[in-house]
Parts: C-alpha cells; sequence; structure tokens
C-alpha cells in the first residue's frame, strides 16, 4: 500500500501576501516610469540653501554594466548634500564645482528631489542662481 502525499494549496495569508508583494512592485514601476518623470520636471519648489562648498563626482547604478554620470555634489549647510547633473559633462566638471563660491543661492528641486530622494539618496538640482 503506498501512501500519497499531496500538496497543500497555500493558504488565504500566503495568497494575500503573494497579491500585495506583486502589487506593490507593479505600483513601483508605474510610479518610476511614468508619473516620477512628470513630477520631477514640472512641479518645481525653490530651495534657499547656503552652499559651503563644491566638488566634481561621477554618480553610478552601482550594478555591473551601468554607467556612469558626470555630476557636481554640493554641500550646503540647511539643505544638505545636493547634487547637479544638468550641463555637468565630464568635461567641464570641475570647472562648474570651481566655480561655485561659498555663499547663499535658490536651488530650484523637483518634487521627486524633494520629497522621495533624501529618503534614499541625494536631491538633485534642476537649475540654481546665486542669492545677491
Amino acid at each position: 500500500m503506498s501512501t500519497r502525499r499531496t500538496k497543500k494549496p497555500p493558504g488565504r495569508l500566503a495568497v494575500l501576501a503573494s497579491l500585495l508583494v506583486v502589487a506593490l512592485g507593479f505600483a513601483l514601476t508605474v510610479f518610476t516610469l511614468f508619473i516620477g518623470p512628470p513630477l520631477e520636471n514640472n512641479v518645481l519648489t525653490t530651495w534657499r540653501c547656503t552652499v559651503t562648498s563644491a566638488e566634481p563626482r561621477e554618480s553610478s547604478g552601482g550594478f555591473k554594466g551601468s554607467s556612469s554620470l558626470p555630476s557636481v555634489l554640493l554641500h550646503t549647510t540647511e539643505c544638505g548634500d545636493v547634487v547637479l547633473q544638468r550641463g555637468v559633462t565630464f568635461d567641464n566638471s570641475a570647472r562648474v564645482a570651481a566655480a561655485f563660491e561659498p555663499g547663499v543661492y535658490d536651488f530650484q528641486v523637483g518634487w521627486v528631489s524633494a520629497h522621495i530622494m533624501p529618503l534614499i539618496g541625494l536631491a538633485s538640482v534642476q537649475t540654481y542662481e546665486a542669492v545677491p
């Protein structure tokens, strides 16, 4: 006489947990691809920050084969560290960093940079202007 074991179907809690993981993954993908970029580019806020120093740097996604991006890291007293990538190239990153004199600047920062990026990384500056 052979006993045959049948696999018990997953419980209700396991199914709900799996559906939640899939739903969160889908929502994150939709936000990253379709909602985040327009919010970052069109919903801008002005941050007034005192820049203490600036240095050229390369940003990287950290994945094997990912590309590096030229940027300038700005150290500020009120806003923490922020990064400038727009208009920065590998050829001019040192010049752009050297052009930042210590002082007060108005930074235009997108919604994602202002609200999401401080939790997981550095806010990205869209534009800047020295305050006289």
